[in-house]
């Protein structure tokens, strides 16, 4: 088998983004943060850090939607992949001119294998999905809804 390094970027093994859950989460500890000094500060208002509240939601929201993004795409990779290896496998078994049977045994392994790189992929995605987007929106939510109180009893 060929070194990793070595193939193509569309046959290299799919990964999940890291980074997204990260920026999701500086950006909303920035939010949180610029929302507190607004409201010390008075500027407009004390409202800010509920308004901040209001916008980490509305990052929570997006951020579902990059998730959902993210996923079609891996997906979609790994369809190509699984195409590809389809078109290698048969080509290479009709040159060895082997039987019915083991070509449709080799294809069945392949299907196999896509049926289980997706499931995993899927399981991933929809784990760190939903982690990061239920955090964001709970956060969000209570900030939203009693950060104007956090001034209001100090």
């Amino acid at each position: 088998m060929a070194d990793e390094s070595s193939k193509p970027a569309f046959i290299k093994p799919l990964a999940i983004s890291k980074r997204h859950p990260l920026l999701n989460w500086l950006l909303a500890i920035l939010l949180m943060v610029s929302g507190l000094y607004l409201s010390v500060i008075e500027f407009a208002g004390i409202e800010w850090l509920s308004r901040s509240g209001c916008l980490i939601v509305v990052l929570g929201v997006w951020s579902s939607l990059g998730g959902i993004i993210q996923e079609r795409l891996l997906i979609s990779r790994l369809n190509f992949q699984h195409r590809i290896n389809i078109a290698r496998t048969k080509r290479k078994l009709r040159l060895l001119r082997v039987t019915e049977a083991h070509r449709d045994s080799e294809l069945q392994l392949i299907a196999d294998d896509f049926d289980d790189k997706t499931e995993s992929i899927l399981q991933a995605v929809r784990l760190q999905l939903g982690i990061l987007e239920v955090s964001l929106l709970i956060t969000g939510t209570l900030l939203w809804g009693f950060g104007d109180l956090f001034f209001k009893l100090a």
